[in-house]
């Protein structure tokens, strides 16, 4: 089954924001990789790719699914809604990387606010283990 995450969100971050939305990212890292959450970069390869124009991420090796993208700037084809936000998705499988979607995307909603709008088809308990994480280790609720 292909657990769906998806979002729709401004065109452009304001790069201090989107800076806070990595930092807080990068500070569960190590928290993630201990809950056996391992990430590499596209296709399951390399490391994942973090810099402040670009995040992408996906699960290891067979443990990986779809990319995770969330870049600063989108440059789409697709029009906004009508609240000049644009649709986005990434599918997981239910691999572990998406305990990583899930946080991310909480962390996101966290510094963005109304800039986000978040819906994941995952079950009650995957979300609030994210949301946990997120609380104990950022603060974030």
């Amino acid at each position: 089954m292909g657990y769906t995450h998806f979002w729709y969100r401004v065109r452009e971050i304001e790069l201090d924001v989107y800076l806070k939305i990595l930092t807080d990212f990068k500070r569960l890292l190590p928290v993630l990789a201990a809950a056996g959450v391992r990430l590499a970069g596209p296709g399951g390869t390399g490391d994942p790719f973090i810099n402040e124009d670009n995040l992408l991420f996906n699960g290891v090796g067979a443990e990986r699914y779809e990319d995770f993208i969330f870049p600063r700037v989108l440059y789409l084809w697709n029009e906004p809604d009508e609240n000049d936000q644009y649709f986005q998705f990434c599918k997981t499988s239910s691999y572990p990387y998406d305990q990583a979607v899930i946080a991310f995307l909480l962390i996101a909603k966290h510094h963005l606010q109304q800039d986000i709008t978040v819906q994941c088809n995952v079950g009650a308990e995957k979300l609030e283990s994210a949301k946990k994480l997120c609380q104990t280790y950022l603060g974030i609720s």
